[in-house]
């Protein structure tokens, strides 16, 4: 069903990024994976249906190098997954304005100046579809993070704003919005801040992080033509974490009997 079909992936050096590349890939579809630094898109050498490189995604001028790419490798674009993000954390009185513009341009600036890219190829494809990486922080707040939290919440105004002004083209548009994940911009909190990766491990009612992949197999349905009638929404995999008001952690295996631990 995805053979031969097209796709461009951002922010494809590792994390989701790289994950839903090579799941797409292992799917039939060609995908041309950019990220900022080229030698970190290595893992692709040898791949099969993946193509590499570089682009800044803050820049109007790589974007449209993206779409160029795509266009003169693959002859058109099914499908885009804009996820290249940065963190950006720090309090209101901590974080200086030019860092909080350097968040604002990759996250938020980045997925508009993509869309406006690749809008000429997709308006061609088949079953056009885009993907958007906004967060669980996209849709509640949290202390110390509102400069990367305010531009979460932008992309879900972008995606449903955009849902009802292309949807009448066949363009679909949805956004993904992953709870606790190991990836390159928080695997290291293990190791780093264990007692904090413990509470936000609690947090989460399946009492884990999710791998790169399970948030790779979202944005492989939101694209394809499985989801052909979901467009405009913030979809959450978060193993149901934002579900709960924060008050209370949810109970652990360590306060409940387990089916099948001989518990009575």
């Amino acid at each position: 069903m995805n053979e031969g079909r097209s796709a461009l992936v951002t922010g494809a050096a590792s994390g989701i990024g790289r994950a839903t590349a090579e799941r797409l890939a292992r799917s039939g579809w060609r995908v041309l994976a950019v990220d900022r630094d080229i030698d970190k898109l290595a893992w692709t050498e040898g791949s099969t249906g993946i193509a590499a490189m570089a682009a800044d995604v803050a820049s109007e001028a790589d974007n449209a190098r993206m779409a160029a790419e795509a266009e003169a490798r693959f002859g058109g674009l099914d499908a885009a997954v804009l996820n290249a993000g940065i963190t950006g954390g720090g309090s209101i009185d901590e974080l200086s304005f030019a860092d909080f513009q350097k968040v604002i341009a990759v996250n938020l600036f980045g997925p508009v100046l993509g869309v406006k890219a690749v809008l000429p190829l997709l308006r061609k494809g088949r079953n056009p579809a885009i993907a958007i990486t906004s967060s669980t922080m996209g849709i509640a707040g949290d202390s110390g993070n509102w400069a990367y939290g305010t531009s979460k919440h932008a992309l879900i105004g972008l995606v449903r704003s955009l849902s009802r002004e292309l949807g009448w083209e066949g363009i679909r548009i949805n956004a993904l919005c992953p709870g606790p994940t190991r990836t390159g911009m928080t695997g290291a909190m293990e190791t780093i801040a264990p007692a904090h990766y413990d509470l936000l491990t609690r947090q989460v009612p399946l009492q884990r992080w999710a791998d790169p992949d399970e948030m790779a197999s979202v944005i492989e349905f939101l694209i394809s033509p499985a989801a052909s009638y979901v467009n405009g929404h913030a979809m959450v995999a978060d193993g149901g974490a934002v579900v709960g008001t924060g008050l209370l952690l949810p109970a652990s295996g360590a306060a409940r009997a387990i089916p099948g631990d001989g518990a009575t």
